[in-house]
């Protein structure tokens, strides 16, 4: 994404600069008048060499303006220009008068700003005008018109800066939504395989303490595993593609089932009337986490689940009586942890851990009903 709004704005870039050459087109209207009065060879070449010197600064002003680096160009160029034009003005006279202020006031507007744009501006107006008056020209209007193309040069250097701050600002966007992706696509991943490998390992442990003495058992829990393996596969699948949606009841399920197999009581309390899509999917992202949790840290007997719902909220409390429970604070969460509370956040909930002072461990959940 990067590199097509750099491309896009390269191709802007593009235009812009062949513009820039064809501005040097109008070049040819003094020149036409000087030849057409049959000079001597030595103004012939005054005018040419003049000209030339013109028009590589210029071009060297306008790269340089427009490189992809968007850097300020280089004061000799500008010096070199500003020579040239006064050089100009002995032998193509009033005409290029007429047209030399265009070159300079681009180029000082490239070149510099605030003040010294303002000067550059006032003494190219008395130097213009001055040559004409001298000529007996009278031409107060020019005034205006050089004012104008002032405005206008200033006016398109401030958007230029604005269009480089906005392609980059895209690029930032963009890169913000690949790390997002990218962090979603983690906790998702994470979430979908911490419990089913933890059902995994406890049902392998089980099966092979009752290789010997209850060999049909065994097999049977081997057979869960390998049912839940397949689950686990078939998660990740939808993980990657972003449909996994896990619902609460199949979560409350499940954690009670492998709770009961590592041998902890649990005893579930259900809400006391429905729960919308959001707030049922952040609700089960936590169900899911808990028992995770209770089963590989809290070295309890006893969990409870507790759920509750009103006009606003919905609840959800998991409490075990475990001897050890995860440490408390951010610093101490895993990757898990981390990640629900960045969830139930996103949603405008709440998420409070923590070891309790009678023993055990609490997580406390607290969401809207109207959850984004």
């Amino acid at each position: 994404m990067k590199v097509a709004a750099r491309g896009e704005f390269g191709n802007g870039r593009g235009q812009v600069r062949a513009g820039s050459v064809a501005w040097l087109l109008v070049t040819l209207w003094p020149l036409w008048t000087f030849l057409s009065t049959g000079p001597a060879l030595p103004r012939v070449l005054w005018a040419f060499g003049g000209l030339a010197v013109l028009s590589g600064c210029w071009m060297a002003i306008m790269w340089r303006m427009l490189s992809e680096h968007d850097g300020m160009p280089r004061r000799w160029p500008m010096a070199g220009l500003v020579a040239a034009a006064l050089a100009l003005l002995p032998v193509l006279g009033p005409p290029w008068a007429f047209i030399a202020f265009i070159y300079v006031i681009t180029g000082l507007a490239a070149t510099t700003g605030g003040a010294g744009f303002v000067a550059g501006v006032l003494l190219t107006i008395a130097v213009t005008m001055g040559v004409l008056l001298a000529h007996g020209l009278r031409v107060w209007w020019l005034v205006l018109v050089i004012l104008a193309q002032a405005g206008a040069v200033h006016g398109m250097k401030q958007m230029g800066h604005l269009l480089v701050r906005l392609a980059a600002a895209r690029a930032q966007v963009a890169q913000l939504a690949v790390d997002n992706e990218r962090l979603r696509f983690a906790r998702d991943l994470h979430d979908t395989l911490g419990h089913t490998l933890t059902s995994i390992t406890i049902r392998s442990q089980l099966a092979a303490r009752l290789a010997r003495t209850d060999p049909d058992r065994a097999a049977r829990e081997m057979g869960d595993v390998e049912a839940a393996a397949r689950q686990a596969l078939d998660e990740v699948r939808h993980a990657v593609a972003g449909y996994r949606v896990p619902a609460l009841s199949e979560e409350l399920e499940k954690a009670a089932r492998e709770l009961e197999l590592a041998g902890i009581e649990v005893e579930v309390s259900p809400a006391g009337g429905p729960i919308p899509g959001a707030a049922e999917t952040l609700l089960a992202w936590a169900v899911r986490e808990a028992a995770t949790n209770v089963l590989r840290h809290s070295g309890a007997r006893h969990c409870w689940i507790t759920l509750r719902v009103d006009t606003t909220w919905a609840e959800l409390e998991v409490r075990d009586n475990g001897p050890a429970g995860l440490p408390d604070g951010t610093a101490g969460r895993g990757n898990g942890l981390t990640g629900l509370a960045e969830r139930v956040a996103g949603a405008g909930g709440s998420l409070d851990v923590g070891a309790l002072p009678e023993g055990g461990y609490r997580l406390y959940a607290r969401v809207p009903l109207e959850a984004a």
